[in-house]
């Protein structure tokens, strides 16, 4: 059971990654499952690649692109709705 505040704070996340996407720009998501040495991102056309730092800790570097079935995974296990903003 989560609190009132965590409850607040997904709240939040969950309409700013709307928002993120609206906007046309790719929103960062963590799951150490997929991407223990990185970050993941999710696009605004529904895809999502795995991203790391490159060596000068300063450009991003995509590391490969998910499959559907990893994409599936992750949208059930974090709770996210599709999203496709074309």
């Amino acid at each position: 059971m989560s609190t009132r505040e965590e409850s607040l704070l997904n709240e939040h996340l969950k309409n700013l990654r709307v928002e993120t996407l609206e906007k046309g720009f790719p929103f960062m998501l963590h799951d150490s499952k997929i991407a223990s040495e990185g970050f993941i991102y999710e696009f605004p056309n529904g895809s999502m690649k795995i991203m790391a730092l490159a060596d000068n800790l300063q450009t991003i570097v995509e590391v490969r692109t998910l499959e559907i079935n990893e994409i599936k995974y992750l949208r059930k296990k974090h709770k996210l709705p599709a999203f496709q903003y074309a």
